[in-house]
């Protein structure tokens, strides 16, 4: 992840070195797209572990994550100056996502259960590089960029409640908390454009994020709180479809 944060951040400079080496009567001020589509969140969980740094309990020693995949909207703005150059800023809207813990054996026959959910929304900026010319009615692009993930409506299942009250571990409720993340993101994406002089274009993009945040169930005990804890590695891929607008 390494190499795609600083491909991120050397994106994110070239345009203004690419923009102060071009002529000016090159550069198009006022070329915008609108895009307006559903995104379809596949979270990474197979690289998604819970490992807690104190073993209060066995059962709950290397157990890992099962997320569920979800289907929200998206929108976002292109600026275009150059033909082979675009600026997006892209926005996910509410994706939530039930999550169970797998490598679980605490009740005979399953070796799950259920943990809770919680809700993400995202916003990405991306520079994109345009790999046709703009007369092609297929522009096929590849984008690196910056994302910032927000987690929120955290709760724990009532499941994952009685566990950690019948278990000894917690006296009382218990309450799951995570936190944001900045991470890279990538994108490899098509415009087609519905005929040649059409100001409509359909489009379709694949994202990969590299998301991670703390995740955190803070329980009452006798005295006191406690806590299980651990890093959680979100990030998905994700699939976007919809309609372009070019202004």
């Amino acid at each position: 992840m390494k190499k795609l944060t600083l491909a991120a951040a050397v994106a994110l400079i070239s345009p203004a070195v690419t923009l102060a080496q071009i002529p000016v009567s090159d550069v198009d001020l006022t070329r915008f797209y609108v895009r307006l589509g559903a995104s379809f969140v596949y979270p990474d969980d197979d690289n998604t572990s819970l490992k807690f740094d104190v073993l209060q309990h066995w059962e709950l020693y290397r157990t890992g994550w099962k997320i569920d995949d979800d289907t929200t909207w998206n929108v976002s703005g292109v600026w275009r100056p150059l033909n082979y150059l675009g600026v997006e800023l892209l926005y996910i809207g509410e994706a939530t996502h039930g999550a169970d813990l797998t490598r679980f054996n605490a009740y005979p026959g399953r070796d799950n259960i259920h943990f809770g959910r919680f809700a993400t929304t995202s916003a990405n900026l991306f520079v994109n590089w345009y790999m046709t010319d703009e007369t092609c009615l297929g522009q096929p692009y590849l984008g690196i960029g910056v994302n910032y993930t927000d987690f929120y409506d955290d709760e724990l299942n009532p499941e994952m409640q009685r566990f950690l009250m019948d278990s000894g571990l917690a006296t009382g409720l218990a309450k799951f908390g995570m936190g944001h993340s900045w991470g890279a993101s990538a994108q490899l994406g098509l415009d087609w454009r519905l005929g040649h002089g059409r100001a409509w274009l359909i489009n379709a993009a694949v994202m990969y994020t590299d998301t991670d945040t703390d995740g955190a169930v803070t329980f009452p005990i006798s005295p006191g709180y406690d806590r299980l804890y651990a890093d959680f590695e979100y990030s998905p891929w994700t699939l976007n479809l919809g309609v372009t607008y070019e202004f």
